[in-house]
């Protein structure tokens, strides 16, 4: 597919230089390129930031730090991705698009097109991951307020996510439905579960593709968390509760009654997966 509209390519080796270059009336940053590619718009100028040092997987104390143009492939590829919280992660980026498209693929990207039908929102929700972006500064938000406010909407260049660390006795789990492995989501979710001295003291359950953008379902969690406990009744009680406090509607995909029996089926599978992880000390 070409791009007839654009008509200059430059390519900043800093973020400053990068951002001054996005002032250009309909100019856009490039990185991967699947989304310049398949939603071209009104793009007339590309703004290269494969030259800026945005790439790689650290961890410090806090969790991990991942840089805006690491790859899904290189996600999946990290040791130190695999070893985060059982490996959710890379759980989660096998079922996302395709290998082909993962090796071009960037995790900032990814989080700045805010697809509805996204993947990794729904399980960055739940993790309570941060985001880093630069607007002449850096700033550092929660990946909620990062959606809620719609900064990804502005003049900003997305610089890394971190996940945090974790204590002991907390797992977590995403789920998704989707007609083929490489087809976009019909609905998928996520949960994450703290236990503390065999009580439920955190608890996180997130639906996307719904067909609204990735959020989190507070009421659904709050049933672990006021209970304490994580039995099979009760994790059909967060389940049930989820259905009804899911924001649903119809799209060509499915129908809001069939994703909201998928809520109910997709919070129930990801919670019992948790129990289990938990049960097994994963």
């Amino acid at each position: 597919m070409s791009l007839p509209k654009v008509s200059e390519f430059v390519r900043p080796t800093d973020l400053a230089a990068a951002l001054h270059e996005l002032e250009s009336v309909n100019a856009r940053i490039v990185a991967g390129g699947i989304d310049v590619v398949l939603f071209p718009g009104d793009t007339t100028k590309l703004v290269d930031i494969s030259g800026i040092p945005l790439s790689g997987i650290n961890s410090d104390a806090e969790g991990i730090v991942i840089g805006a143009t690491t790859t899904m492939t290189a996600l999946i590829e990290s040791p130190l991705i695999a070893d985060y919280l059982g490996g959710v992660v890379t759980t989660m980026l096998h079922h996302l698009a395709s290998p082909l498209q993962r090796n071009l693929a960037t995790i900032g990207g990814t989080l700045i097109s805010a697809h509805p039908w996204s993947d990794v929102i729904p399980l960055f929700l739940v993790l309570g991951a941060r985001v880093s972006y630069y607007d002449g500064t850096e700033h550092t938000v929660p990946i909620a307020q990062f959606y809620a406010e719609s900064m990804f909407r502005q003049r900003i260049i997305l610089t890394a996510v971190r996940l945090p660390a974790f204590p002991p006795g907390t797992a977590a789990a995403f789920i998704k439905f989707s007609r083929t492995a490489f087809d976009i989501a019909v609905l998928n979710c996520a949960a994450l579960v703290q236990i503390t001295a065999g009580r439920c003291t955190a608890a996180r359950i997130a639906v996307g593709g719904a067909p609204q953008r990735g959020y989190l379902l507070p009421h659904a969690g709050e049933v672990l968390t006021k209970s304490g406990a994580l039995t099979a009744e009760i994790i059909a009680s967060a389940a049930r509760t989820a259905r009804d406090e899911a924001d649903i509607s119809d799209d060509m995909r499915a129908s809001a009654a069939y994703r909201r029996n998928l809520v109910e089926v997709g919070v129930q599978r990801a919670l019992g997966q948790i129990k289990d992880k938990l049960e097994a000390g994963v």
